[in-house]
């Protein structure tokens, strides 16, 4: 008797969770219960000539409310670090491996970027958006840049990083929306709760600029280098058939050669006239840089010697000479008078090479050498600030991968094994660090 007044309890107790349980708990998805994780659409094929989004490139620090549609997020978050064709991704590798880590925040949760599935992955449900925007600039969407510290070291993160800041910064300018890198120590998105084996840097707010885009053509070119010209590759396609060259041979044009320079550190031939700044009509430059500081200074190594990139003399001589911080040159539209001035008249491509221990370069007809020197980067020069450096320098190499691609050029980036000694070579003072080492060749 017992037995059978258990049963009719069991049974009472079934049907009451048939009926009451879909209402007590959320709904249970394939990936869990709460949220589910977002497939994005395809990303667009965006027809924008690269030289034009070099030249577009710049900082939106002021958003309206307008969200930013999936099909634009798609795209831009296959330009920063997305598949390609042949499943390789839109950036290269540091040292053989990639070790970046994208976060996506928006109203509903914080999300990591799959670029493998394309899609969304939750990581926290609720809007983290305001906990980790140091600089209170409002938008639909915060990006924060990431790497796996167990995959690569600082610098080594950073330079990677770089390279997708600028495929975010391009490719968000080429659809009328706009970004600015952020960065700080300890990082912005430290109260978001990172797992342990990874390391925050970048915070980029993304959404549609408050003031549009007015951008007015004025080269005003004064150079011993040729003009720089407009390719007839769209930056989707660059993004697309950017590769890792292993042989690097020939002799390249000097249209090629200021079209690379100019990519890698140069100023913009438009200049922005939309108030996007407290003050306008500004030139903006190739890359950008914390606080406007621009440390790097370009070294070219070709078989005749080593040479001195000069983006801009009139830049160079206020910020050097009279320490003028975002000299008024930027601002104003002077002319920009660039050159290279030779600082050695050696052959080090071979001594490069083998410190680099990359013998297969040494036939590169050029060399293109970020160095970073500590003293213009002022009180951003400490052990832990470097790594804002190499994003900088990440940013100079992924234009010059990208310049050559539509001019159908190999280059490749190096991260050197011995900067001191390459310094030496170079005949640089100890202030100065060679950061990275791009080979160029046909």
């Amino acid at each position: 008797m017992r037995v059978k007044k258990r049963e009719k309890k069991l049974v009472i107790l079934s049907i009451l969770c048939i009926f009451l349980i879909p209402t007590a708990l959320p709904a249970l998805t394939s990936e869990g219960y709460g949220l589910p994780d977002k497939d994005l659409p395809p990303p667009m094929d965006v027809d924008m000539i690269l030289e034009t989004s070099i030249c577009r490139r710049m900082s939106i620090r002021e958003f309206t409310n307008e969200p930013v549609s999936d099909e634009m997020l798609s795209t831009i978050l296959w330009a920063a670090f997305g598949l390609r064709n042949d499943d390789t991704y839109t950036v290269s590798e540091i040292n053989g491996t990639h070790a970046a880590v994208i976060y996506v925040l928006n109203e509903e949760a914080a999300y990591t970027y799959d670029p493998k599935k394309h899609a969304l992955i939750v990581y926290k449900e609720g809007d983290h958006r305001a906990d980790i925007n140091i600089l209170q600039y409002e938008a639909p969407i915060q990006i924060g840049l990431c790497w796996d510290t167990s995959k690569a070291e600082a610098n080594q993160g950073g330079t990677e990083l770089g390279q997708i800041g600028q495929n975010i910064q391009f490719m968000a300018n080429a659809l009328d929306l706009g970004t600015v890198v952020t960065g700080q120590i300890p990082p912005a998105i430290k109260p978001l709760g990172l797992p342990s084996n990874q390391e925050g840097l970048i915070i980029m707010p993304l959404g549609h600029p408050k003031n549009p885009y007015d951008f007015k053509e004025k080269p005003m070119w004064i150079s011993s280098l040729p003009k720089i010209k407009d390719s007839s590759m769209s930056l989707s396609k660059a993004l697309e058939n950017r590769e890792d060259g292993d042989v690097f041979q020939g002799e390249l044009s000097q249209q090629e050669i200021s079209q690379l320079l100019w990519s890698s550190y140069g100023y913009s031939l438009y200049i922005d006239a939309s108030e996007q700044e407290p003050i306008h009509l500004r030139r903006h430059r190739t890359v950008p840089s914390a606080h406007g500081y621009y440390p790097l200074v370009i070294y070219v190594v070709t078989e005749e010697g080593v040479y001195r990139y000069y983006p801009n003399i009139l830049t160079d001589f206020l910020v050097n000479f009279l320490h003028i911080i975002n000299a008024p040159v930027d601002y104003f539209g002077l002319p920009i008078i660039t050159f290279m001035k030779q600082t050695l008249q050696q052959d080090m491509r071979n001594s490069i090479s083998q410190l680099c221990d990359q013998p297969n370069i040494a036939s590169a007809p050029l060399f293109i050498i970020p160095v970073l020197d500590l003293e213009m980067a002022k009180e951003l020069s400490s052990e832990s600030a470097k790594r804002f450096w190499y994003y900088e320098a990440g940013a100079v190499a992924h234009n010059v991968l990208l310049e050559a691609t539509v001019w159908d050029l190999s280059a490749k980036i190096i991260s050197p094994v011995d900067s001191t000694t390459i310094r030496s070579l170079l005949q640089l003072p100890d202030s100065n660090i060679p950061t990275l080492i791009l080979p160029i060749g046909e």
